[in-house]
């Protein structure tokens, strides 16, 4: 009678660990929040609830996302944060005679696309256009990848601080 009692208490505890790791499995993801505010106020089983009052203008200056917002002017180029295939990067001996030497083949290619070449210590990196969006960024890679597959594997979108000519942007009302 034992021996049944704690096959019983063993089963009844498997099947309450089971039960628990289900459950945990079955609870819903945190979905994601479009700004800071809307995460702080995302309510979640076992966590306090925070509310955030104020005015609806306040709530669309503070609470939205920094993509794609003017950072300045200079002439006729407009300066905000974007986009740029980077085509090399490295820190190997000669990484910097390199990079000159794939901008210039890029000239060649792609004449309108401005190259940009850093030294962050101790990379060498050659990033290429100035793309507001990262679909126009990733259209951008695709030509150049198809003219130069050997670099396919290095090239990526990345984001940084971009000029673009004649920019007007998109979520600006004029009064």
């Amino acid at each position: 009678m034992k021996r049944l009692y704690r096959h019983l208490l063993f089963l009844s505890l498997l099947l309450v660990i089971g039960i628990q790791v289900a459950s945990a499995q079955a609870t819903p993801a945190k979905q994601t929040s479009r700004n800071i505010l809307e995460a702080l106020e995302t309510t979640a089983p076992g966590e306090g609830v925070v509310t955030i009052n104020q005015a609806p203008e306040l709530r669309r200056l503070v609470g939205a996302p920094n993509s794609g917002a003017v950072l300045g002017r200079e002439g006729n180029y407009t300066l905000l944060m974007g986009y740029r295939v980077q085509m090399f990067n490295s820190n190997r001996s000669g990484a910097k005679a390199e990079a000159y030497a794939r901008a210039e083949q890029i000239r060649h290619i792609a004449p309108t696309m401005s190259s940009y070449i850093t030294y962050k210590a101790p990379f060498w990196r050659l990033a290429v256009g100035n793309f507001a969006t990262r679909e126009e960024a990733t259209q951008a890679r695709a030509r150049l990848v198809s003219t130069l597959p050997a670099w396919a594997r290095e090239s990526y979108v990345v984001r940084d601080k971009v000029r673009i000519l004649n920019y007007t942007d998109p979520n600006s009302r004029e009064e």
